[in-house]
């Protein structure tokens, strides 16, 4: 028993003994390689890194451009949308807040939000702050309901959780759920009376000096040195910025963050130091440790014999990696991808951000290189895996494609005029299309994104809007019992049930 709690001593001794010794003149140049290496296999336009150890910024950088056309550089200054990666920040705020009496992460969501309805008399009775934070309510997405361009306010989206139909009972499971999210944020607006911007600003933006961050376009574009995104024509290789971003305000508490990699330094020391920031108490120590403890299970079984299964804590999800406790979460929007890891017991953090669509899969594991350089591990071709799976994904995607086209009932022609299927349609969750005439042929207005319809055959339409940053839907008219044209389906919106816009008479 003494030898096994003096090898316990040992290793832990050691651990932090390496941990204090990193070579970062000899490592930080292969980094710069792995980096240089990264962009160029994924044609990725813009990237940043941070590097925390312990209470320092070891590191910061940027590379490529943030601005294509202007030929502007990344810097550690650039503005780049977290996404995902603010949920971190709402976790810590209602665990302070569960903290100071003000709320609990234990007691049903409706105690706060009396107006909110889910559909299921479990979840009203019974679903609470906590749940909605590590994704066990049990519903899927439903992120239609915020995304698409739509101007949907938080009020208006706490309204369509009653149509939220859940995949698994309470607690049953695990499904990532940005509205739950969004609905946790409101929670606090209501007993602040005070918007989640403003809360998050107060209790962590400003103790942290994180001056830069913010969470609006029009505060972005004010601050100047922000980064666009872009993804790639599949015929040319080139470059294109997205025009049409899917994020919406209404998400907000789950992932409107902009931030730099300067100021994400400032996070991740107080994450990896107990809450504290240049000598204060920034942070309660028991709040991030609430945001630590695991909660859900998120894959019951590891992918790659490096990394064991996952857990869910609240905004961000534990693993083992080689041995190591890694804890991280990925940020996904728009084209820009992030990834925010730490390795507590080295006090290790590294936040990384890049700009390119084609590399999104890269987001879980393209901080997992640098700990292997910056630990001296072996080397796993993560790049090359996720090379493979790119590769075997666009191939899929070619061949549901013909399989698609190869169903199509060729010579077919609509039912009716197409005049007949102009009109608005509308559903209570989704909102409400306009399909009119344009130049002879049919266009869709969903959310203000102008989308042009191609028969596909019988009833059925489709927008094709390939090479671009647009979305792609089917819609499948439908007739009443007169043979009239009566509504539409989309099918690419439907999550639990198909989703039927019915046409105004």
């Amino acid at each position: 028993m003494k030898k096994a709690c003096w090898l316990l001593v040992l290793l832990l001794t050691s651990s932090v003994l390496f941990a204090q010794t990193i070579d970062w003149k000899k490592k930080l140049p292969i980094v710069n390689q792995y980096i240089d290496s990264l962009m160029k296999d994924w044609n990725i336009p813009g990237l940043a890194i941070a590097i925390v150890q312990g209470d320092k910024l070891v590191y910061a950088k940027g590379f490529g451009y943030r601005n294509l056309e202007q030929q502007l550089p990344v810097d550690t200054s650039t503005l780049f949308p977290i996404a995902s990666n603010s949920k971190l920040f709402t976790a810590t705020a209602v665990a302070e807040m569960d903290l100071e009496h003000k709320l609990s992460l234990d007691a049903p969501v409706r105690d706060y939000l009396p107006q909110l309805h889910f559909s299921t008399d479990e979840l009203n009775a019974k679903a609470t702050l906590r749940d909605l934070l590590s994704h066990r309510t049990g519903l899927p997405r439903y992120d239609a309901f915020w995304a698409y361009n739509t101007d949907i306010t938080r009020d208006d989206l706490l309204q369509l959780v009653q149509y939220m139909k859940p995949q698994y009972t309470l607690r049953e499971g695990y499904i990532y759920n940005n509205v739950m999210y969004a609905t946790a944020g409101i929670a606090m607006e209501k007993i602040t009376d005070s918007s989640w911007e403003s809360i998050i600003r107060k209790r962590l933006f400003n103790p942290l000096q994180m001056k830069a961050s913010c969470f609006l376009p029009e505060e972005m574009t004010a601050y100047g040195n922000y980064s666009l995104s872009y993804y790639q024509n599949d015929s040319s290789k080139q470059m294109f910025p997205i025009t049409h971003p899917a994020q919406s305000l209404a998400l907000g508490p789950a992932g409107t963050i902009k931030s730099t990699v300067g100021d994400m330094s400032h996070w991740m020391i107080a994450q990896l130091n107990k809450g504290q920031y240049k000598g204060i108490q920034a942070i309660p120590a028991a709040a991030i440790e609430e945001t630590l403890l695991a909660q859900n299970v998120t894959e019951k079984k590891a992918r790659w014999p490096e990394l064991s299964n996952s857990l869910y804590c609240l905004g961000r999800t534990v693993q083992s990696y080689k041995g190591y406790q890694l804890v991280y979460h990925t940020g996904s929007i728009d084209g820009f991808y992030s990834n925010l890891s730490f390795l507590p017991g080295e006090k290790l953090g590294i936040f990384m951000v890049h700009n390119a669509t084609e590399a999104g899969s890269l987001r879980s594991i393209m901080a997992l290189p640098v700990f292997d350089i910056l630990l001296g591990l072996p080397r796993t071709p993560w790049i090359s895996r996720y090379k493979e799976d790119f590769g075997k994904a666009k191939a899929k995607q070619k061949k549901d494609e013909q399989a698609f086209l190869a169903n199509q009932q060729k010579g077919t022609n609509p039912s009716h005029p197409l005049a007949d299927y102009t009109g608005i349609y509308k559903h209570p969750a989704y909102g409400q299309i306009t399909i009119k005439m344009v130049n002879g042929a049919l266009q869709a207005d969903y959310r203000h994104l102008l989308l042009p319809l191609h028969h596909y055959h019988y009833d059925q339409f489709r927008t094709n809007e390939k090479n671009s940053d647009l979305p792609d839907f089917s819609f499948h008219f439908r007739l009443d019992e007169n043979g009239h044209i009566a509504a539409v389906e989309i099918v690419e919106l439907a999550e639990v049930d198909e989703v039927v816009f019915e046409k105004e008479k």
